[in-house]
């Protein structure tokens, strides 16, 4: 597979070189003013420092407001035959059809930055143009770097920004949160640290396991009595702690809706 990336940045080239280490891709040209270190893929300046050939997939990873002027730009002679993917937030595949006049069929990605140590969630949407035998090449291309969710609307797409696309913040926060807490509570500001951090990989790695109910796993930690249950009953008081959360995933959700509708005038 011949792929053309537009933007090799940190989570592009995350991607990119990914799909060549694994080799499901044979070779990537990447559009990137900026030379990364140590890439397997082949830089160039521009697109018109590139040879005008055939690609099977076209990623475009730039800011969202250069997304549309990007893909009026492509020659026929690149587009022609290929699958198009934008990991670009808000832009919807009806303004990158539009763009692109309707050239290629269009994918919309959105990766969360775990793709960078491939533990990533990577939401998806096609209209009916994309077959399933491109579907399932998307989907194994993006499985390499963590796992991927096919949507049946494209609204959805914002819950998934919402949820994984901001979420990995979310986790930062806390387990910043919880360190200071360590912090208060006397231990050194790296061991704290240490502590939270890998407290938070061991859960992960626990919830990500096959017929795992999250409900089970908080209850088995939480004897009654104890000291858990203690930390629980305070994040619990009120729904404080579900309640927060569910206002600002509401937020994130409402502003990706906003930025879709912004982008649509792009």
């Amino acid at each position: 597979m011949n792929v053309l990336f537009i933007g090799y940045g940190r989570i592009g080239s995350a991607i990119g070189e990914a799909w060549l280490a694994t080799g499901l891709v044979d070779t990537i040209s990447a559009i990137d003013p900026f030379q990364l270190p140590d890439l397997r893929a082949t830089r160039y300046v521009d697109l018109q420092a590139l040879a005008q050939q055939p690609f099977d997939l076209i990623v475009i990873a730039v800011k969202p407001n250069k997304v549309c002027s990007v893909a009026a730009s492509l020659p026929d002679a690149i587009c022609k035959g290929a699958v198009v993917i934008s990991v670009a937030a808000g832009i919807t595949t009806q303004t990158l059809d539009h763009a692109l006049a309707r050239r290629c069929p269009v994918v919309r990605a959105m990766p969360n930055t775990p793709v960078l140590v491939n533990a990533g969630c990577t939401g998806l949407y096609a209209d009916a143009r994309l077959d399933d035998a491109r579907r399932a090449q998307v989907s194994q291309l993006f499985d390499s770097v963590g796992r991927s969710y096919w949507l049946g609307q494209e609204s959805l797409l914002d819950a998934v920004t919402a949820i994984s696309g901001s979420g990995p913040a979310y986790y930062h926060l806390f387990t910043e949160a919880l360190a200071r807490a360590g912090v208060l509570l006397g231990l050194n500001p790296q061991l704290a640290q240490d502590l939270a951090s890998q407290t938070a990989l061991g859960a992960a790695r626990q919830q990500t396991q096959e017929h795992t109910n999250i409900v089970d796993l908080r209850s088995a930690v939480t004897s009654p009595n104890g000291t858990t249950a203690a930390a629980i009953a305070t994040f619990e008081q009120d729904r404080a702690l579900r309640r927060l959360i569910e206002a600002a995933t509401l937020a994130a959700y409402l502003r990706s809706q906003e930025l879709s509708a912004v982008n649509l005038d792009i």
